[in-house]
């Protein structure tokens, strides 16, 4: 086989092991065969490419985070419209939906931040908007309720055990204080 061919071949499988297309030992055998030894600068380039994409979470990771004291103050310090409050807040939402699935599909462990931003600003969003509407704290409590069954829901789904255990005292506290 020609060097030119061989080269495009080990570029190619370079390529497959960088965006997970092929498990890594795979690509790892198939370097092995075609560049005929096993590739360490490889090694280093991946645990390069790894730091920076880290380094990239890390930073797209403190905006999201300011999104929920942002809320409160939208929510408490504001005299806009609650059309204009209702449309921030969702966007909110949206915003750390967007950065929990994009972080859960680049496979980072730190997926988890924007998923518990997003939860509880959407409950402050529905507990804020359930107390404009409603007359009385049933609403609150049937919100409430809500989302700490939501959240046992999706923590077993997904086996988050801090969601199991914040629905889990979540629903004990609401129950206490409705009963006593």
């Amino acid at each position: 086989m020609s060097d030119h061919r061989k080269q495009t071949i080990v570029k190619e499988i370079h390529f497959w092991k960088e965006n997970r297309l092929l498990p890594k030992e795979y690509c790892d055998f198939l370097l092995a065969l075609y560049a005929g030894e096993d590739d360490d600068s490889t090694e280093r380039q991946s645990s390069e490419q790894n730091r920076k994409r880290l380094q990239t979470s890390y930073v797209a990771l403190i905006p999201t985070l300011f999104l929920l004291p942002l809320s409160f103050l939208v929510i408490y310090f504001t005299e806009w419209n609650w059309i204009m409050q209702t449309g921030l807040l969702s966007s909110f939402v949206a915003i750390a939906w967007i950065h929990f699935y994009w972080l859960k599909y680049k496979g980072s462990n730190l997926y988890h931040y924007p998923l518990i931003v997003s939860l509880l600003i959407f409950l402050l969003l529905s507990v804020w908007f359930s107390q404009q509407w409603g007359e009385n704290d049933t609403y609150v409590f049937a919100v409430l309720l809500f989302h700490l069954v939501c959240w046992l829901t999706v923590g077993w789904y997904w086996r988050l055990p801090y969601l199991l255990i914040s629905g889990i005292i979540g629903l004990l506290s609401v129950s206490v204080y409705i009963v006593l």
